[in-house]
């Protein structure tokens, strides 16, 4: 049987730039938040391209579309818990027949990304405690810590990260898969707004070093954000591999 990757993450953590990196390897079909067609239509308020593009809309078909894939090849899918977070906790056997890594962000940078680009998002889409759950599930179900990245890490030792994670996945590094010629993968048209520095990049880049978090104090709302889902990042930063060797 050929294997699944399961990248779980919340919006704004550089998962998507991650994905980019299993796009360019060429030995896995890449599925671009999947389960994101369950969560949002043609009328939802969330910026987006074509979501009436035939995509399964109901969490047992998409999982279905995945399992197919997988006869074909090597799946690796990128997608947020909280797209599904409810049947996806109650299904240990689709957890336990993939390989489960969790990538975050802290919250401050992760929200005020996610606001620039979605000024209405409710709370519950800055997407740490939904994360969190799953990690939750995947552990209590393996009986191991599951393998958690930190996107700050990946964003300032890309190479080290991802040759790490590779080790950890029994996966050969290839390090031509690091670069790649700007464009947009037909995988994330759908949402083709929200990937906009990673679509005009040719690699994984640090981004800004000096993060200011004045927009988010001056905002109560968003601070509340910040407040609600900090604890749950927290608790899964202790388990990542941010400054291993």
């Amino acid at each position: 049987m050929n294997r699944m990757i399961a990248l779980w993450a919340h919006p704004r953590s550089r998962s998507t730039v991650l994905e980019r990196v299993f796009i360019e390897r060429g030995d896995f079909e890449v599925f671009h938040e999947p389960f994101a067609h369950m969560a949002f239509d043609e009328r939802s308020a969330i910026p987006h391209g074509d979501l009436n593009n035939g995509a399964p809309r109901d969490y047992e078909a998409i999982k279905a579309l995945l399992r197919e894939a997988r006869q074909r090849s090597p799946v690796f899918h990128k997608d947020m818990c909280y797209h599904c977070l409810a049947p996806l906790k109650a299904d240990a056997e689709f957890l336990l027949e993939q390989q489960n890594v969790f990538i975050i962000r802290d919250p401050a940078r992760a929200i005020l990304s996610h606001h620039a680009i979605f000024p209405q998002m409710p709370v519950h889409a800055i997407g740490h405690q939904a994360l969190y759950d799953i990690f939750c599930e995947v552990r209590r179900l393996t009986g191991k810590t599951p393998y958690v990245i930190n996107a700050e890490d990946l964003a300032s030792r890309p190479t080290q990260t991802v040759r790490r994670l590779c080790d950890h996945l029994q996966l050969n590094f290839m390090p031509g898969a690091l670069s790649w010629t700007a464009t947009c993968p037909e995988q994330w048209k759908a949402w083709r707004s929200w990937h906009k520095d990673a679509e005009n990049s040719t690699s994984i880049i640090q981004g800004t070093a000096d993060f200011d978090e004045g927009a988010l104090h001056a905002d109560p709302r968003l601070l509340a954000y910040d407040q609600h889902h900090r604890p749950f990042y927290e608790r899964m930063n202790q388990f990542s591999q941010q400054g291993q060797p």
